[in-house]
């Protein structure tokens, strides 16, 4: 019997992460001693892939790695969380995309090095792009396969516009959903406010007259604020949770949101779920390996919702 079609398809970046924890960071021409070092399988696209996978969605990644012993560990490390590889394309010659992640002071900074992300085969993407219930993808690979994705899904697609840039018009006009977080809101909806409900609100509203769907903003601390496509905005709290290490939280809401729309739940619903998710996400140190299963998920939702 063949394997049944996926339900989500992420079209991005996988990278291997190298994280640094130190007291805090280091101010320009500063040196700190960090405390400790590891590395691990990440970037936004393998993160939310993950993340869907662990959820319980079945998950096809699109992507592009180097011929390196990190492309074949990424690969590795995404198959063994559930996440089919077959349309994850090896690019000779060309290094895996790497991540440099500084963990201090319950906060982080990232610097991509974008390598095989960059290049990608010619010609169309994959049909299960256009047969996937949710098509999910970031802007850590080119602009133009993320539009690509967009204008070849058939299901939902469902943009993380991250890390924060300008989108062209026919981009906005493919988004089911547009997820951001503030700073990523503000670049895309080109606004200079956006540190309250009300202007949130008012910038997704002006994203909405431009085509987009519907809008979801994360922000950490503050929640999450949910604009739906009738125009209705919801705004969820955030869960509370000892804070280690933020790194691919926002993945994990992302990758969550993902698989819970695949499943059919509703927008505002599944944003409560991606929610719980990034409040677990969290509690270790690192992306992938502090992302809950769904038994952990269900019943983390099931005692926050009590």
């Amino acid at each position: 019997m063949p394997d049944p079609a996926p339900s989500v398809v992420v079209v991005g970046s996988i990278n291997v992460d190298h994280i640094v924890t130190a007291p805090r960071f280091p101010r320009p021409g500063e040196t700190v001693l960090g405390t400790a070092v590891t590395s691990s399988v990440g970037g936004k696209g393998a993160n939310q892939a993950v993340a869907a996978s662990l959820a319980g969605a079945t998950v096809e990644m699109v992507a592009s790695t180097g011929d390196d012993a990190n492309g074949a560990t990424a690969r590795d490390r995404l198959v063994a969380r559930g996440v089919r590889t077959t349309h994850v394309a090896v690019v000779g010659g060309e290094p895996t995309g790497t991540a440099w992640i500084t963990v201090a002071e319950e906060d982080n900074t990232i610097i991509v090095v974008s390598g095989a992300n960059a290049l990608w085969p010619d010609g169309p993407l994959p049909t299960a792009v256009r047969t996937a219930a949710v098509v999910l993808s970031q802007l850590e690979i080119p602009i133009a396969v993320v539009r690509a994705a967009a204008q070849q899904t058939q299901g939902s697609f469902v943009l993380n516009a991250a890390p924060a840039a300008a989108l062209p018009a026919d981009l906005l006009k493919h988004c089911d959903v547009l997820v951001v977080n503030e700073h990523e809101l503000a670049v895309v909806a080109d606004v200079d406010r956006v540190d309250d409900a009300d202007a949130i609100t008012l910038a997704h509203a002006g994203l909405r007259d431009r085509g987009v769907g519907a809008v979801v903003t994360t922000r950490g601390a503050a929640g999450v604020v949910v604009t739906d496509t009738n125009g209705v905005t919801t705004i969820l709290d955030a869960v509370r949770s000892d804070v280690v290490d933020t790194t691919g939280a926002g993945d994990a809401f992302a990758g969550v949101l993902a698989a819970r729309l695949a499943n059919g739940e509703p927008l505002v619903q599944a944003c409560r779920w991606g929610v719980v998710a990034g409040a677990l996400a969290v509690r270790g140190i690192g992306a992938q390996d502090s992302y809950p299963d769904l038994p952990t998920l269900t019943h983390a939702v099931q005692e926050t919702n009590s």
